[in-house]
């Protein structure tokens, strides 16, 4: 797997890292897959921090593609030297996740000169409007009002989060709006961020596992701007599980320049829902599905109980008021086995301190 031709390139009024990525397999091999542009695109003010020179974005990106295609990486670019020592522990831990997945092979250009490190380095946090990243950033604003660990910076991505098979390049305008009316009320400032990394790598690619290295690489295409960045935790330390984001590998991102940070997995989804609630701003432009809250899928129907029981639902202006108890019975069963049970537990115990829907408790 070779990626080359890295540019940085103006597209739509936007400022664009992308690189060709091809097969090093023959012809003739079932596995070599067709080419295509990697490419990320950010907002013209960041352009003074790209370069052609940074191959690390593709290196989080396409380790894990390359691992489970058992492809060299070749990469036109260059990385960082603390990043390098530690590809050998990045592929253990994937391959301990994986087991199907190969070590392989990492070559990168010789280090070259890269942008000078912004005056004043930006702190950033990913913010996907989900209970994960808003339980990050309020926890931030709350423990760190105004000192050198305040996030600045909120990088919301579109590409990420896929509802449909035919993937739309333009920026959701709702998600947006409301991503930037977060900032706005936060006092942050946005990196609205859109790339075709999932989209693109699909075929060779699983999603669960390369996810981490994906949101990696937009934070590595910004090394010479952010100091921090924060990626919100999914589960607690001591439910951890095989997780292409996981508090192990997360920080192995991390560059001299670069701080990566696996946050927040001291508390579980329950009790970030009843912390991030108490916000209005929350309830205003909560976003848990892909679809902007359907109502009626595995990831809305855990969020409307966690507000019901809370007593918040009422409150909320992006998840229905009602929950469709039958949804939640044929959802919950076909999933049942990959449900975090700890979530489940809670949420029954909760219930038996208050009343509730009639067949809701048969539902988990």
């Amino acid at each position: 797997m070779r990626v080359a031709e890295i540019q940085v390139v103006r597209v739509d009024e936007q400022c664009q890292l992308q690189g060709w990525v091809e097969s090093d397999r023959n012809a003739h091999d079932g596995n070599r897959f067709a080419p295509f542009w990697l490419w990320y695109r950010f907002p013209l003010w960041c352009e003074p921090f790209l370069t052609p020179e940074n191959g690390m974005p593709f290196l989080a990106a396409l380790l894990a593609p390359a691992m489970l295609t058992g492809e060299r990486l070749a990469i036109a670019g260059s990385i960082s030297p603390r990043l390098a020592r530690r590809l050998d522990d990045i592929q253990a831990i994937y391959a301990s996740f994986e087991p199907r997945w190969q070590r392989v092979d990492v070559q990168t250009a010789a280090p070259a000169t890269s942008p000078p490190p912004a005056a004043n380095p930006a702190q950033g946090v990913f913010l996907s409007l989900g209970v994960d990243s808003f339980y990050s950033l309020l926890k931030n604003l709350e423990t760190h009002p105004a000192d050198d660990e305040s996030v600045s910076h909120l990088l919301t991505v579109h590409g990420f989060d896929m509802a449909y098979d035919a993937w739309d390049e333009r920026f959701p305008a709702k998600f947006l709006e409301n991503c930037e009316r977060v900032a706005r009320e936060t006092g942050k400032t946005l990196i609205p961020v859109t790339t075709n990394v999932r989209w693109i790598t699909r075929p060779i690619s699983g999603w669960e596992m390369s996810h981490g290295g994906a949101l990696a690489s937009v934070a590595l295409a910004l090394d010479a701007f952010l100091s921090q960045i924060r990626i919100a935790a999914s589960t607690t330390y001591d439910k951890l599980y095989p997780w292409g984001s996981h508090p192990v590998l997360d920080p192995l991102w991390s560059t001299e320049r670069l701080e990566v940070i696996h946050d927040g997995c001291e508390i579980g989804r329950v009790d970030k829902m009843r912390f991030v609630a108490r916000s209005q701003l929350v309830l205003e432009t909560l976003k848990v599905c892909p679809a902007y809250n359907c109502g009626g899928c595995i990831k809305c129907l855990p969020a409307i109980i966690d507000l019901m029981q809370a007593g918040l639902l009422d409150r909320c202006t992006t998840l229905p008021h009602e929950l469709d108890v039958a949804r939640a019975q044929v959802v919950f069963r076909a999933y049942q086995g990959r449900l975090s049970t700890e979530n489940y537990a809670r949420r029954l115990a909760n219930m038996a301190e208050g009343d509730g829907p009639p067949g809701l408790r048969d539902t988990l």
